[in-house]
């Protein structure tokens, strides 16, 4: 299983429509959105190189202005993850994004 943390800007005001866009691609989530148009990411991918195709298609992506993966992280099926398994500097990465101290900016 691979699970990316994408950065993604957009402009603030096609938020709603880009909400739509990606909910629509399997294994995206949406965690953040800060007022300036960063959203932050997930995409969970059994197959690396579908993992590498869907990040390829949300940079090509209508009204996407970038998208950068920010963090990567293989693990075996079958293994459960806990709250442990992410590294303290990807949640603080996410926090960073929204522009805040720690607090969540999930809307």
């Amino acid at each position: 299983m691979n699970i990316c943390g994408i950065l993604i800007h957009i402009k603030p005001e096609n938020e709603q429509i880009m909400r739509s866009r990606l909910e629509e691609i399997d294994g995206v989530e949406i965690h953040a959105v800060s007022p300036e148009g960063q959203m932050v990411t997930t995409l969970e991918e059994i197959e690396e190189d579908t993992t590498g195709d869907k990040l390829f298609a949300i940079q090509r992506m209508e009204g996407v202005l970038s998208a950068s993966m920010i963090y990567h992280h293989n693990e075996e099926l079958g293994k459960e993850r806990t709250e442990e398994d992410i590294p303290e500097a990807y949640l603080e990465s996410l926090s960073e994004a929204c522009g805040n101290s720690g607090k969540p900016c999930i809307k």
